[in-house]
């Protein structure tokens, strides 16, 4: 992975959002707390300016070894200390999967989810460490991973994030055009969705236990049944993720969950009218990219609008931007 990348988190703004995010941030301290026993040795992923490993001391762990890889980590050694853990928060710079730690650890710590739980694909290096230094009755933190799709109507969402802007004039001009482009070069987007813009409730698309599973399980392909409850105009497919932390956590980036900086992601196509009790049948993949920016997955869909036993209407959908 590219220095810059790392090197990204070294701006404050970064750690601002994150630490800035209540639902988020004080979700992983109950999830640390229910994790996190006395005398325990635990590794926390992408530690930033620490957070989580303070958690981790003021839990009562022994040791704590607080990986990162950009400059954040000298800020971090400073706070620890300034709060008095420095004898038990040992900063590590560099590659985590090149990380020698002498011993291995009874809980993992990791903030690796980016939009759609899955961009920047921090849960690779997340898997290479569970393998490599989990005790066989280690705990990690987030346990379990579960991402959701629903259909979506927003208007305004559309005009914006869809093809919508070139459907009216532009400055006088007939910019239409440029809705094929876009449907040819689509970039799935994150933005705050209303319950309201829901057609019809939210279908599980993968459910990955963060203990045991390989890297391969959070590239997924699966179908799912989204039943439509409502007449009106699909603009975009709505996804969120959510994950347990806890026994008792559970961190949701739902549209009717307490805000967090990931918000939603909304999957833009080209607008179909919708009838009560249609059914849109989606066959999504989520690809490893092989080529560009390799933290960002590719993803396709395959859709159906299904009347009764007719298939009404089909759309397809790939993701070849970057998120925003």
């Amino acid at each position: 992975m590219h220095e810059s990348y790392f090197e990204s988190y070294a701006d404050p703004a970064v750690h601002r959002t994150m630490i800035g995010d209540h639902a988020r941030t004080d979700a992983f301290r109950r999830g640390v707390e229910d994790a996190v026993r006395p005398g325990d040795v635990v590794l926390d992923l992408g530690t930033g300016t620490g957070i989580l490993s303070l958690f981790a001391a003021r839990a009562g762990a022994r040791r704590v070894f607080a990986i990162d890889n950009s400059s954040m980590i000298n800020t971090a050694k400073r706070i620890a200390k300034r709060n008095g853990f420095e004898d038990r928060i040992e900063f590590i710079r560099g590659h985590a999967e090149k990380v020698q730690l002498g011993e291995k650890v009874d809980v993992i710590l990791s903030e690796w989810m980016g939009y759609f739980a899955l961009a920047e694909c921090m849960f690779r290096s997340v898997v290479i460490l569970r393998d490599q230094w989990l005790k066989p009755e280690g705990r990690i933190v987030p346990s379990r991973l579960r991402l959701y799709l629903a259909p979506i109507e927003d208007p305004v969402v559309h005009a914006y994030l869809g093809v919508g802007l070139w459907e009216r004039p532009v400055y006088g001009f007939d910019y239409s055009d440029m809705v094929e482009h876009e449907l040819s070069h689509l970039i799935t987007a994150t933005e705050p969705l209303r319950t309201e813009a829901l057609l019809g409730p939210a279908s599980l698309l993968t459910d990955v236990d963060c203990s045991t599973a390989p890297i391969s399980a959070f590239f997924f392909e699966t179908t799912v049944a989204l039943e439509i409850e409502r007449s009106g105009t699909v603009h975009g497919l709505g996804g969120w993720f959510e994950v347990d932390l806890g026994p008792n956590v559970v961190l949701s980036a739902a549209p009717d969950a307490l805000r967090t900086h990931w918000r939603q992601s909304f999957f833009p196509v080209r607008p179909f009218p919708v009838q009560a009790g249609d059914v849109l049948r989606i066959a999504m993949r989520a690809r490893e990219p092989d080529t560009g920016d390799r933290r960002l997955p590719t993803y396709f869909m395959d859709g159906q609008l299904e009347r009764g036993d007719e298939a009404v209407h089909t759309f397809f959908y790939c993701h070849h931007g970057t998120f925003e």
